[in-house]
């Protein structure tokens, strides 16, 4: 096997190899260093794998790698004459250090206006046997996502990347300045923002036109340009303030996660399905006193998701992001917050308002409601929270309304029992229906009784369980309630 480049010391510190070489030849001659490097993203493989593949645009810049030139004690004179033969600018026929063969030739020309002096370059061909360094590799600096991606299957397998190969004198040399140049190359570079980045690529129109924008990069680039040029963030105030100067990368982030659940389709017109939300979403923000606070665009995004996925979850989502102080950390991801909300939402008590006729003749009622609790829980490890006005334990006392107001506010179900036509109980389910809350009626049907005397024509597009029995009503609720909480059958 053989590698060439130009050999030199870079920054009169670093002795190195630069050069051009095929992408599966550098990844089967190297390693990770497993002391610095961290664990594969398989995703960020997978996109890596997906844009070499792509082959448009596929420039990066050069890998980077280190090797121990040292083998033996034997190898030690034979690295200091490289080293000093490559400070002196002088060439080297050949020398063989820990079974690598290195040939060095001068190459002087002569410096314009000065026929005294050289610009001299020093050209360098590696050659071993593969089988020589296993157990060796040269270890991967900066690039090992870009290496792990290429196999001998890979349609890019044989295209030449630019790399720079360290030459290290010792182990404690390649430990010491590996961890060193992985910290310099991740931490003191300053990285242009992810917003600067996006606009450099969506704006150009004549350099990228639609159909580039979206075979290259993605149908979420396209999306964002049309949005972009067609929404004016002036008439949508608390969305402006915390999309704020990063609109690219909100809009870009939301619709890679709305094309991703299925919510919107790879067309032009689903851009109006964002339009159509805008204003309900700034006026969510509103309402929720967001204001003066740092940009978030994680919070605003998934509350983008929530608006078009699930109407209930949108209306809790703020508040918990607002009460966890979410609001104010700048550094999330829109997919990491929409997966811990939909856990802490799946696991958090399922709360059910009980709207019924405190009254002996419903106590039965209520006890199997109470029962079918018991059994969710122990069949199903679902914890359901019931919402009863009367019997709020919490010391003091209020205003019954409030707790009415309140309790079917924060309710996932509005159970109503409309046996015995009590008043108050058709009030309730009209909030709850103007609230927008799932509402399951409950009526008991009793001999000599008309129901249509004790249930509105109105409430007919409401779920209801009719029940003779109060085995009836437990089966039947039981049933419901595993419908309505989506649990197993």
């Amino acid at each position: 096997m053989r590698l060439t480049g130009i050999i030199d010391y870079t920054m009169d510190n670093f002795l190195c190899i630069r050069g051009f070489a095929p992408m599966l030849q550098l990844a089967e001659i190297s390693k990770a260093d497993e002391n610095i490097q961290r664990d594969l993203i398989e995703d960020h493989r997978g996109d890596m794998e997906a844009f070499l593949s792509d082959g448009k645009f596929t420039f990066f810049p050069e890998v980077i790698l280190g090797t121990n030139m040292e083998g033996s004690d034997s190898d030690i004179d034979k690295i200091n004459l490289l080293r000093e033969e490559v400070r002196a600018e002088r060439g080297l026929k050949k020398i063989v250090i820990n079974d690598i063969k290195y040939t060095i030739k001068r190459n002087a020309v002569k410096k314009e206006n000065n026929d005294l002096s050289f610009d001299v370059t020093l050209t360098v061909i590696m050659e071993f046997e593969k089988s020589s360094i296993i157990g060796k590799e040269f270890l991967r600096i900066d690039g090992n996502h870009r290496l792990s991606a290429v196999n001998e299957q890979s349609s890019y397998s044989d295209k030449r990347i630019p790399y720079c190969l360290l030459l290290f004198r010792d182990n404690m040399e390649t430990d010491k300045f590996c961890r060193a140049l992985f910290y310099n190359i991740n931490a003191k570079q300053i990285s242009l923002k992810m917003e600067h980045n996006l606009k450099v690529i969506i704006e150009s129109e004549q350099a990228f036109d639609d159909d580039t924008l979206k075979n290259s990069f993605g149908f979420n680039y396209f999306l964002t340009r049309k949005i972009v040029k067609t929404v004016d963030f002036d008439k949508f105030p608390f969305v402006k303030m915390l999309v704020g100067e990063n609109t690219f990368t909100y809009f870009v982030d939301v619709f890679e996660l709305l094309l991703k659940k299925n919510l919107i389709k790879k067309c032009d017109e689903d851009i109006n399905i964002i339009l159509d939300v805008i204003s309900k979403i700034d006026e969510a923000l509103k309402k929720a006193l967001i204001a003066g606070t740092p940009k978030c665009l994680a919070i605003i995004g998934a509350f983008t998701y929530y608006v078009l996925s699930d109407e209930d979850k949108a209306n809790k989502f703020l508040k918990w992001a607002q009460r966890n102080s979410l609001i104010d950390i700048s550094e999330l991801h829109i997919c990491d917050v929409i997966d811990i909300y939909d856990k802490i939402y799946n696991n958090a008590p399922k709360k059910i308002f009980m709207s019924m006729w405190f009254n002996k003749k419903t106590e039965d009622t209520y006890k199997e409601v109470k029962d079918v609790k018991k059994i969710v829980k122990e069949k199903y490890n679902v914890e359901i929270e019931i919402i009863k006005v009367d019997e709020h334990k919490d010391g003091y006392s209020d205003f019954i309304s409030k707790r009415i107001i309140e309790g079917i506010d924060n309710c996932d179900l509005l159970i109503a029992d409309l046996s015995y036509g009590n008043k108050n109980v058709h009030h309730e389910i009209g909030y709850a229906q103007g609230k927008g809350k799932k509402v399951l009626l409950l009526y008991h049907i009793r001999d000599d009784v008309n129901s249509t005397d004790e249930i509105g024509s109105n409430l007919s597009m409401h779920d209801q369980l009719r029940f003779s029995t109060y085995g009836e009503l437990r089966e039947g609720l039981l049933e419901k309630i595993k419908d309505c909480f989506a649990l197993e059958k």
